[in-house]
């Protein structure tokens, strides 16, 4: 149903309460009669309809229970009899000016689902005989209910009509001509829509490992960036068994990702990310109210899905496809994949709502002896071993680490914890104490030098963190006896 349709079924449901209003009237023979809505959230009476024959009266579109006579009838079951000037003052008909005609007063209450959500009164000079219109109160209310079902009908039709137009526009979102991280990034804002009180996150292999890499930017408490897989987590289940996984939390179990995440409740979906029938990614859709996984909904999240792999399948040829669809060099996650995450995160410090994070770049110490020694593979080999190293989550810290060059990685680390990167280096440090030992077997005596910086609502995007990131590691570069610098 268009706007305008919607527009105009509004517009008609009022002009059959206005009709039924005035057919009870005439039909009882009163000088005046009017119903109003009594609206027990924002505490108010809204007026819907009077109709009279009286030149002396005048309603207000609103008015709050306090002010109004009613309030002592708002939740009244029965149809109730008043006289006015005994039972009601006078003055208390404030939709009356000069003077008062009625003498007589009639409520008929509207009940829906045990609430009195509607008043109708009718106000005479003579004595009303209930008997007598007892079967024109009986089709009114018979009618009240009717059109009042009809059109909710018609307006539930129209939302669910709506529902599917916004997810047809979401479908149409994932273009498959954008770079798949962006795509990625793409599905996970438009599942956001569909989880009112959770969101949407993004776990991949990278560093010899899977890791929680991306988040939309409207998630509520997602988990922290580079959370490590853990078994008997949903998302482990999902990538064993390469189907979708629906999962309700009670006392924290199952978690989504890791032991290590600050709470996991209400209820959670798990989908596989398969690309030429290789599980690159599994997203994790959360949220904090079961209730929102109905089956069209856990539909629509399955078919986002499902249409970025194939988005993403449709210009990755299967032979010269990567091992990992989301590293660059050496395990180390892809630049446009952290320039991403960064944005994204930089989007929740600006609404106040993000963890803790940081940035920032590392290099290994005395770059020139350390290709003197080696040749070009064995570089190689050496780098994939440097980043598996520095992986944050295996020095528990809540971290992943990026490409920027070759000896040159970015991190981020995302903590409760203020000294979460000092943290971080100082495990390293220790850890190197007595050498690194590498995949061929060697041991290598190395050290690293790192700068960074914490995300800030002054930070407009990825690229003037990274220029800070840059900043501070040439100031740790051009000083022998730093390790660390935060810009």
């Amino acid at each position: 149903m268009s706007l305008d349709r919607q527009e105009k079924a509004l517009r008609e449901f009022k002009q059959i309460m206005a009709d039924l209003v005035h057919l009870l009237r005439t039909s009882a023979r009163v000088e005046l009669t009017y119903m109003c809505w009594v609206n027990h959230q924002r505490q108010q009476f809204v007026w819907e309809s009077n109709s009279t024959n009286l030149p002396n009266v005048m309603f207000q579109d609103r008015v709050a229970f306090e002010q109004h006579f009613l309030n002592d009838y708002k939740e009244i079951k029965e149809i109730t009899q008043l006289t006015i000037g005994e039972d009601i003052a006078k003055g208390k008909l404030a939709h009356y000016f000069d003077f008062v005609n009625a003498k007589n007063m009639v409520l008929i209450p509207f009940i829906n689902k045990g609430e009195t959500v509607a008043i109708t009164v009718l106000e005479t000079e003579n004595e009303v005989n209930l008997r007598a219109i007892n079967d024109q109160i009986h089709a009114y209310n018979n009618a009240l209910v009717n059109v009042l079902d009809t059109y909710l009908e018609i307006v539930d039709l129209h939302e669910q009509q709506k529902e599917w137009e916004e997810y047809e526009e979401s479908l149409n979102a994932l273009d498959y001509r954008l770079h798949r991280v962006e795509l990625l990034s793409k599905m996970l804002d438009e599942m956001q829509l569909f989880l009112p009180n959770g969101g949407a996150c993004l776990v991949c292999p990278g560093m010899e490992n899977w890791s929680m890499v991306m988040s939309s930017k409207f998630a509520k408490n997602p988990p922290l960036i580079g959370l490590q897989l853990e078994d008997k987590s949903i998302a482990y289940d999902a990538i064993e068994k390469g189907t979708s996984i629906f999962s309700m939390h009670f006392n924290n179990s199952p978690r989504l990702i890791s032991s290590k995440e600050r709470r996991t409740e209400g209820a959670s979906y798990a989908i596989p990310i398969m690309v030429h029938d290789r599980r690159q990614a599994v997203v994790i859709t959360y949220d904090s109210d079961p209730l929102t996984y109905k089956e069209s909904t856990k539909h629509k999240l399955s078919n986002l899905a499902r249409i970025a792999s194939l988005s993403i399948q449709s210009v990755v040829k299967k032979t010269g496809m990567a091992e990992e669809l989301l590293t660059q060099n050496f395990g180390a996650f892809m630049t446009e994949l952290w320039e991403t995450t960064l944005n994204n995160e930089l989007h929740k410090v600006r609404s106040g709502k993000a963890s803790d994070t940081w940035f920032g770049l590392i290099s290994p110490h005395d770059l020139s002896a350390l290709r003197t020694k080696f040749r070009l593979e064995e570089l190689q080999r050496i780098q994939k071993d440097f980043v598996t190293f520095l992986n944050p989550s295996a020095h528990g810290i809540p971290g992943f680490i990026g490409y920027n060059s070759d000896y040159v990685y970015g991190f981020i680390i995302q903590s409760d914890s203020e000294t979460a990167v000092n943290d971080w280096m100082e495990s390293i440090k220790t850890k190197l104490a007595h050498g690194l030992k590498l995949s061929a077997g060697d041991t290598l005596d190395i050290s690293f030098k790192a700068g960074f910086t914490k995300l800030s609502n002054q930070d407009s995007n990825s690229y003037q963190v990274l220029t800070k990131a840059k900043q501070a590691l040439s100031e740790v570069i051009r000083n022998e006896e730093l390790e660390l610098f935060e810009a």
